[in-house]
């Protein structure tokens, strides 16, 4: 897993692949096998937005396909599996980083760009979103 986020997300750089709560209990990370060797990743993690104190919000971070195998609904697949997992688990929001290239993408999994496009510090070259999916919630049946 961390072998693909780093060089399809960061460059090349293996000592930016591991996130804040990787290891969480609660942190779900998935992987697309072929050949016996990861060629999609994904992970969502329980972590609030930026200044934000709500325990039912969570980070969709590492979401990586090899170039070669984009286009098959590998990455749309694993977003999805990690969404009905937040949802699982009591999330009502779900979040992501998103670069600009990737938008696209998200809005059509239903994400919606929730302030201007951003830089981060370690990432001067590229444009960020931040992007926001609402958890439906489950509705509960009374019978009697």
């Amino acid at each position: 897993m961390f072998p693909l986020r780093s060089e399809v997300l960061l460059d090349g750089k293996a000592e930016s692949c591991r996130f804040r709560h990787d290891e969480n209990d609660s942190t779900l990370h998935l992987a697309v096998y072929r050949n016996e060797r990861i060629v999609a990743v994904a992970t969502i993690c329980q972590e609030s937005l930026p200044g934000s104190e709500r325990h039912d919000e969570w980070r969709l971070r590492g979401v990586a396909v090899e170039a070669r195998l984009r286009g098959y609904g590998l990455g749309r697949l694993l977003v999805k599996l990690c969404l009905d997992h937040a949802q699982n688990e009591g999330g009502r929001l779900a979040w992501c980083t998103a670069r600009e290239s990737a938008r696209g993408f998200y809005e059509t999994l239903g994400f919606a760009s929730s302030a201007p496009p951003f830089q981060l510090p370690s990432r001067g070259d590229v444009l960020f979103h931040e992007m926001h999916y609402v958890l439906p919630v489950e509705a509960v049946s009374k019978t009697g």
